[in-house]
């Protein structure tokens, strides 16, 4: 299997059948084995009953049913860990991520990255909404200083050796770039054109982006800290102090029950 494409799905009915079928015109048109798994995340606009019957005339479409709205990163995560191709891409339920674009992304893979960002010029996002989305922004240049220059979306092309990395983490806050980026080697950025929305509005407010970026700095940057000055302490009692960050920055008492939210990235 070449690729797998993972969408998280909420309340998208409307767009579903035009997703499928754009993305089965494309990998058909380019010769590419394929499978697209659609994670219903507790929708109650009848995605549900449409994914099902997609997948009833369509053999490629895996299914996945999640018991209640979880988030979409939850969705992500679950549909990543049943992934079986060379590369997973994943894209939004809305048609704003242009199929078109998806050979940008496969070209700068091919030269050597195991993470490619498609990134619009663009996100469409106005007064405090894109206030929220560079305070995330900075986050991410902040705890991945190797990757400072770059940024992170939904849009994105994943090699098979950084996806088998994750693991799954039940409850706990994740966050997909944030867990991709403590394992990848070699990340791109790619531009991007970005389609209207035509069914819809966003989800996302500076609410929860503000919400977001509080759980990525106690998730992936105090407890960082905090995990670093307890290695600290051990080695300086060993081997003496190595200035290393773990490789994991998170512990089996995380945050539970806390809904991963989004602020398009």
């Amino acid at each position: 299997m070449e690729y797998s494409v993972v969408v998280p799905v909420y309340n998208s009915k409307a767009t579903l059948r035009q997703l499928v079928q754009e993305l089965e015109d494309f990998f058909r048109e380019w010769s590419f084995s394929f499978e697209i798994i659609l994670v219903d995340d507790g929708s109650t606009d009848g995605s549900a009953e449409e994914i099902r019957m997609l997948a009833a005339r369509k053999d490629y479409i895996q299914k996945i049913y999640l018991p209640s709205n979880m988030g979409q990163q939850r969705a992500l995560f679950t549909g990543l860990l049943q992934a079986k191709g060379d590369w997973v891409l994943t894209m939004d339920d809305d048609l704003q991520h242009d199929i078109r674009e998806v050979p940008k992304l496969i070209a700068q893979a091919k030269m050597g990255y195991d993470l490619v960002f498609g990134i619009y010029g663009d996100y469409g996002s106005k007064g405090l909404r894109a206030f929220g989305s560079k305070l995330v922004g900075q986050f991410f240049r902040w705890r991945y200083p190797s990757f400072s220059n770059l940024r992170v979306s939904s849009f994105r092309l994943i090699s098979r050796q950084l996806y088998h990395h994750l693991e799954d983490r039940g409850d706990r806050f994740s966050y997909l770039s944030a867990e991709l980026l403590l394992h990848a080697q070699h990340v791109a950025n790619v531009p991007v054109s970005r389609r209207e929305r035509v069914y819809g509005k966003s989800g996302y407010n500076l609410k929860k982006c503000a919400v977001l970026y509080t759980q990525l700095w106690y998730n992936y940057g105090v407890k960082c800290l905090v995990l670093r000055g307890r290695k600290r302490h051990e080695e300086e009692n060993t081997n003496g102090w190595s200035g290393q960050l773990p490789e994991k920055c998170h512990s089996a008492d995380e945050v539970h029950g806390v809904r991963s939210g989004g602020c398009g990235l």
